[in-house]
């Protein structure tokens, strides 16, 4: 079984910060892909209190074309936590409102994105998303121990997602299925892995590991809200780091009562890399980046859509 935590409403807001931890990071995280083969998209929005600066991503992809924010170095204090984080300075705003706390939220975001590849690349168009977002599970408890006595957590949370998304004038109507994460605590960046986010109709596979070593895990919904914890044994997908991707291939999964799951995996668009030298105190940018990608997995009807996003760290030579 795969372990719920004891969340509470509480959880969805800020917690105090360990003040002796230059890497101390509040973090929100979702990512979305309409089923019907329309839009996709994702945002991070990072609260860096011992740095006094916040950070937020926040890209979709549609018609060929990806479109993106990508905002390193805002002030912290004009991120407003009232009701769920929100920002609205300089022609950019966006907004995470819990609506229930723990099961649901309202998802905006609004403002001029950087066309990054497709049609129009290196123009500027604007942008809106506004999508209703309801749990389809429970949160599970996925933190790692951190050297402090603050309290720290994470959670992932598989939902779905609804509304609209408007780009450069041409509105799409939205049915995704989605995935959350939340985090409190430090954060190291500076660490290779791999995770993967598989949707198709009422039925999700999630996955964190290394595919070059063939170990993580993960799990898998199907119909029901119940999860099932899974093991991921190994795999032919590699990286062609050149283009900044996975090379095709599958990765294979055991379930707890050895029921083994494939899933063959192609990135089918551009990647999109990201500015990892802010996460350092001393800046270093290393191959970061996240794709979709098409997939078919064992007794799924058809082909989905998913994410697979890399880190490619690796450590300076001579570095511990």
């Amino acid at each position: 079984m795969l372990e719920t935590g004891t969340f509470t409403p509480a959880d969805e807001g800020r917690h105090p910060s360990d003040p002796g931890d230059w890497s101390w990071s509040e973090s929100w995280y979702f990512s979305w892909i309409d089923l019907d083969g329309g839009p996709a998209g994702f945002f991070r929005l990072g609260l860096l209190p011992n740095q006094r600066r916040a950070m937020l991503w926040c890209f979709v992809h549609v018609d060929g074309a990806w479109h993106g924010v990508d905002e390193s170095r805002l002030t912290l204090d004009h991120v407003d936590l009232a009701d769920g984080p929100a920002y609205d300075q300089w022609g950019l705003r966006f907004g995470w409102q819990p609506e229930p706390p723990l099961l649901g939220a309202h998802f905006t975001c609004a403002g001029t994105f950087l066309t990054r590849s497709g049609q129009g690349a290196g123009a500027y168009v604007p942008v809106s998303i506004d999508l209703v977002c309801a749990s389809t599970s429970d949160p599970v408890a996925a933190a790692p121990a951190a050297d402090t006595v603050y309290p720290t957590g994470r959670f992932e949370q598989s939902m779905t997602a609804s509304g609209t998304v408007s780009v450069g004038g041409q509105r799409w109507q939205v049915r995704a299925g989605a995935q959350r994460d939340r985090s409190w605590g430090p954060r190291e960046w500076r660490v290779p892995f791999a995770i993967g986010d598989l949707q198709g109709e009422d039925r999700q596979l999630y996955f964190v590991g290394s595919p070059l070593h063939g170990r993580g895990s993960g799990y898998l919904r199907e119909r029901s809200g119940e999860l099932r914890r899974l093991r991921w044994v190994d795999g032919t997908v590699g990286y062609d780091d050149e283009a900044n991707t996975l090379a095709p291939g599958v990765l294979r999964f055991e379930a707890a009562d050895g029921a083994r799951i494939e899933a063959a995996l192609a990135p089918v668009t551009p990647s999109v890399c990201f500015d990892t030298a802010h996460t350092c105190r001393e800046p270093e940018q290393w191959p970061y980046w996240r794709t979709l990608v098409e997939a078919r997995v064992t007794g799924w009807e058809g082909t989905c859509r998913g994410w697979f996003e890399a880190s490619r760290y690796e450590a300076p030579q001579g570095a511990e």
